[in-house]
């Protein structure tokens, strides 16, 4: 099964700015997203979904794949989950023929998310036959 981990990752942000690469014990947040799901052993791909070239950046030095830009009205603060995902499994299918099976959501916001939680989910996921 080719799982695609998905990570939203928008600029914009009220409450606090640009929170998704704010400071953590001296790391960008997104950082730790970034390394529990390139550990993981069940994720095909690891894509950042952004519209800010800084955390597009970040995600690269995380060795994270940033290949495109989100589109400004999938960057809102209304914005739901949903089209962000069709929107990058059609870019991945339309630009590079990659088409998952599945698609995990790993929010940047979710620190304390280790690999072991991304393996043991898409395990539950495989073996009960969820969609």
């Amino acid at each position: 099964m080719r799982i695609l981990g998905l990570i939203p990752a928008r600029g914009g942000s009220k409450g606090i700015p640009q929170k998704n690469i704010v400071q953590l014990m001296g790391r960008p947040l997104l950082a730790y997203t970034c390394e529990a799901a390139l550990a993981s052993h069940l994720l095909d791909r690891v894509v950042v979904s952004t519209d800010d070239p800084g955390i597009a950046q970040i995600a690269r030095e995380c060795r994270v794949e940033a290949p495109f830009m989100r589109p400004q009205e999938l960057a809102q603060d209304d914005t739901a989950t949903l089209p962000v995902i069709q929107h990058a499994v059609r870019w991945l299918q339309e630009t590079e023929g990659y088409s998952p099976d599945a698609v995990m959501i790993l929010q940047p916001t979710s620190p304390l998310r280790r690999t072991e939680h991304i393996d043991g989910a898409s395990e539950v996921m495989a073996n009960t036959g969820a969609d």
